[in-house]
Parts: structure tokens; C-alpha cells; sequence
């Protein structure tokens, strides 16, 4: 598979880029994997070291779906990370993170990540509090529709 760079933009700190791999591509969407070289966890869910990401970007979505499975396949769960402009290259894709993130464990309880970094964002006044009440109504939105999210990652996989 080919090699692709994921360029993520932060509005609170430097931007961060990642080598993955192509997975499938379609005109206006990407699906990429990428295995990680430490262990890190989301909230109580650990992900060792050789955790496989599946993610998927698809043009002019409000965010960025990953599907997280350990060393061993088992799923660990999703992860569905709020931004805005996302850009399909040849070779790469980027986008500006807008903050929180929606954690589906493998169970498929559901948690609002990152909402400190969301307040502490505003009080610096790098994010207007219209522009953060939009972020938490589409994470919002995400929590209500987030199978709909799983099952269009599925079809990219096919």
C-alpha cells in the first residue's frame, strides 16, 4: 500500500503530522491505517502499543472517524475528532482540529473528550463562544448519529 501524510492543525498548539497508509480512496474520501509505536490510552480504554488505526476523511465532514483495534483485533473503540477543512491531496490530507473529540468504547458507551480544552480556548480568546457553541452542537450531533459514522467507514472498506 501507499505511503500518506495526515497533517493535523491545532488552534491551542503546534500542528502535527503522521506517516500512514493508503487504505482506499474514493474521489472525495480516504481511508488510512496507521499502527501506533507506543502505548497511550482514552479515558479507560488502553491502546498498547501496535494498536491498529482505521480512519476516514471524507471532504467537507464536520469530522474524522478512527476505528482503534489492539494488537490482538479485539476493537478497542471509535473515535470521532471535531474539525473543519478537510483536504484530500494526491498524498496526503490535512485538516484544523476543532477541539473535542467523541470516544465510543468498545462497549459502545459514549463520552465528550477535550471540553477543557474547549473552555480554555475561549477564555484566551482564540475561539469566539459562537464558534464553541457550534463545536459542542456537532459533537452533539455526533453522539446522536454516531452508527451512521461506523457504517459509512464500513462501506469505505469494501
Amino acid at each position: 500500500m501507499a505511503s500518506f501524510l495526515e497533517t493535523k492543525h491545532h488552534i491551542n498548539k503546534p500542528t502535527q503530522t503522521y506517516t500512514c497508509e493508503l487504505i482506499n480512496r474514493g474521489k472525495d474520501w480516504v481511508v488510512l491505517r496507521y499502527v501506533s509505536d507506543s502505548f497511550w490510552r482514552i479515558e479507560d480504554t488502553e491502546l498498547p502499543k501496535n494498536t491498529t488505526t482505521l480512519a476516514l476523511y471524507e471532504r467537507d465532514a464536520q469530522c474524522v472517524l478512527w476505528r482503534m483495534t489492539g494488537p490482538d483485533m479485539a476493537l478497542r473503540g471509535h473515535l470521532f475528532h471535531l474539525c473543519t477543512d478537510i483536504e484530500i491531496k494526491n498524498d496526503g490530507v490535512e485538516y484544523l482540529d476543532q477541539l473535542l473529540d467523541v470516544w465510543i468504547d468498545h462497549k459502545g458507551d459514549v463520552t465528550i473528550l477535550d471540553q477543557d480544552e474547549l473552555a480554555e480556548c475561549v477564555a484566551l480568546k482564540k475561539l469566539s463562544h459562537h464558534r464553541a457553541h457550534e463545536i459542542e452542537k456537532a459533537a452533539q450531533d455526533i453522539v446522536k448519529t454516531w452508527q451512521t459514522g461506523l457504517a459509512r467507514l464500513d462501506a469505505r472498506l469494501t
